[in-house]
């Protein structure tokens, strides 16, 4: 299977998030409406994350909360470290 690749040909993120909102725990918050059309979000996943002024990295779901906060946990490193932990769902593992 092939990556999913915006129209430049860069890989593209399955959810969108704000790496400087990290809080204490060292968890990132997003919101399930800012995950990439298609996907589902679930505890234990790993998911591309990043924003139109950053790299991409990997980042395990940690939660998903009922009011439709995402706490996830940015691993260390770029996304090609550990592409190999994101699931078929994910933009990275898709034909686009």
């Amino acid at each position: 299977m092939g990556a999913m690749k915006a129209e430049d040909g860069t890989l593209t993120w399955d959810l969108w998030i704000d790496f400087q909102a990290e809080n204490a725990d060292g968890l990132t918050p997003a919101l399930v409406e800012h995950a990439r059309p298609g996907i589902t979000l679930e505890a234990g996943m790993h998911v591309l994350v990043g924003s139109d002024d950053s790299e991409l990295a990997v980042a395990r779901v940690v939660s998903v909360e009922s009011d439709g906060v995402v706490y996830t946990r940015v691993l260390p490193g770029s996304a090609s470290e550990h592409l190999h932990l994101v699931g078929a769902s994910s933009a990275a593992m898709l034909t686009g």
